[in-house]
């Protein structure tokens, strides 16, 4: 997975301003959580001129404990997208071959990753800068890399809000082995200076369309054999 030449520079710089904020927070004593891969939509892909996926970082001063409600930042415009997440067992280097990177995985587990709408989604730089829109995570319970297996051909993730249906798993959003976005995610990070980590987790891509939140929703999202997911907005 590649960019387009045209593509890169604005990508460059938007990765360094991001990965200053990154490591500053790790200074300020910031737990260390792992990455996100944002813009798995081929169409938005296409519209942004890119040519493959997006890395960012993980905050983790905004890891939601499972039960806990959300509390979106003042001035946000939150939005939730359905994603699994994966765990490394061991440090994965740049030119990791799939088998290597597939070896890594320790296991997975179903997300929600809360974003931002009120971040800038364009120029490339400015959404790079800002984090691809990130705002916390939620991670469910891990299960073993196969359970991972067809989600979308079983009609998962299915998302409820406020106990209605609103959203389901979307094919072409994610590749069928894990190991090609470790991979990436890999690739990325020594391109700009940093490193995949055993422990470092990985929140691989939106399977929905990303919708609207509000104070008082409550959001369940079914991940069939990863299992459920669930919050509410404060």
């Amino acid at each position: 997975m590649s960019q387009p030449e045209s593509a890169r520079p604005l990508i460059a710089s938007g990765m360094a301003r991001q990965l200053a904020a990154f490591r500053g927070a790790l200074d300020s004593g910031m737990p260390r959580v792992g990455w996100k891969i944002g813009i798995n939509d081929p169409a938005a892909q296409q519209r942004l001129g890119l040519g493959a996926t997006l890395v960012g970082w993980l905050d983790g001063r905004r890891v939601l404990p499972q039960g806990q409600p959300y509390r979106p930042p003042a001035g946000s415009k939150p939005r939730i997208e359905a994603e699994v997440a994966v765990r490394l067992a061991s440090d994965v280097p740049a030119g990791a071959d799939l088998d290597d990177a597939r070896a890594a995985i320790a296991a997975v587990a179903p997300a929600i990753e809360f974003v931002d709408a009120a971040k800038p989604l364009s120029p490339l730089d400015a959404l790079l800068a800002s984090d691809i829109l990130h705002d916390g995570v939620l991670f469910g319970s891990e299960l073993p890399l196969a359970a991972v297996s067809g989600l979308v051909a079983q009609g998962f993730p299915a998302v409820k809000l406020n106990g209605a249906p609103v959203r389901s798993g979307l094919p072409g959003r994610y590749p069928e082995d894990l190991a090609e976005v470790v991979a990436h995610v890999a690739n990325v990070l020594a391109e700009n200076g940093e490193a995949l980590q055993a422990g470092d987790r990985i929140i691989c891509g939106s399977y929905i369309d990303p919708f609207d939140i509000v104070p008082g929703d409550e959001v369940v999202a079914d991940f069939g054999p990863l299992g459920l997911v669930a919050f509410h907005v404060a």
